[in-house]
């Protein structure tokens, strides 16, 4: 009897067979893609995102800079040169005809350890490497500093004196384009445009711009605004206003496919550099008040 049970008793099962395996092996790889592919996402998001917020930091940083040097810029009625906001033909492919540079002395707060507190400042936008070795181009914020010493001796001069008639590389090699530029003075990337509408007011006492603007904000290209020394304008300065235009890194890998001629933005899905930058970009924007009257 006891026989008989046993032997009417089922096996059990002791390994998968092979269809299951298979069933089993094929859920576990696309499992694995789906995640695979999903955190390829992410990382792409977060890598777009991480660039953004770096761009921006900088931009932040670069407007900070900006403020104080404006705020505290030294404008004195001697007949000698103390600022200059440049308007440029073009700064670089793929964007032209709206960015400027900006020339001027004030105490800067990073200014070198020793004796004196006036300073050299210099701004330039270029489509330039943005460090030694680099190679590509980029949209770069320079800022130039020179220390109080080098200053005083090299770029403040008497009335007269041809060293500050005129802030430009011809007068002194601090000021040149090319000086400005060096990869040591690197300040902000992923700047596209860089704009300084300068105040004043009429005869009337009524707020003026004393750039020359047109209807879309674009600053009339070889119309500075001078304060002082040859070329000057007749009004003084009250307040300035910056505008930083930043875009993202892969708005910034667009505008490359614009630059090359071989593709001219072909595939982008863009008609213009303009469309990728108002859809990839973020404008700062802030008012400056100068000093109360100069010197």
């Amino acid at each position: 009897m006891m026989l008989n049970n046993r032997l009417s008793t089922p096996r059990r099962r002791s390994a998968f067979t092979l269809i299951e395996i298979m069933v089993a092996a094929v859920i576990t790889v696309i499992m694995i893609g789906l995640v695979v592919q999903i955190t390829s996402e992410v990382l792409k998001i977060w890598n777009r995102s991480v660039g953004k917020l770096s761009a921006n930091a900088e931009a932040r940083i670069a407007m900070e800079l900006l403020t104080s040097d404006l705020e505290t810029a030294l404008l004195v009625n001697n007949g000698q040169q103390w600022m200059r906001v440049e308007a440029e033909n073009t700064v670089g492919n793929p964007t032209v005809g709206q960015t400027v540079g900006l020339k001027l002395f004030a105490p800067a707060l990073d200014r070198p350890d020793e004796p004196g507190n006036i300073c050299a400042i210099a701004y330039r936008l270029a489509y330039a490497p943005a460090y030694t070795g680099a190679k590509t181009n980029s949209f770069v914020l320079f800022r130039s500093l020179e220390g109080p010493r080098d200053t005083f001796d090299d770029l403040l001069g008497p009335a007269g004196d041809g060293r500050q008639l005129e802030l430009v590389g011809d007068s002194a090699p601090f000021w040149a384009d090319g000086s400005i530029i060096a990869s040591d003075n690197y300040l902000a990337g992923n700047i596209v445009d860089f704009k300084i509408y300068v105040y004043g007011e009429d005869d009337a006492g009524e707020e003026i711009i004393l750039n020359d603007i047109d209807e879309n904000g674009i600053i009339d290209q070889g119309d500075d605004y001078i304060y002082g020394g040859n070329n000057s304008s007749e009004e003084s300065p009250t307040s300035a206003e910056i505008f930083l235009t930043v875009v993202s890194d892969e708005g910034l890998e667009i505008l490359a496919l614009f630059a090359d001629p071989a593709v001219g933005g072909a595939g982008t899905g863009f008609d213009t550099p303009e469309d990728v930058i108002l859809q990839h970009g973020e404008v700062f924007k802030r008012r400056v008040y100068f000093q109360a009257k100069p010197l």
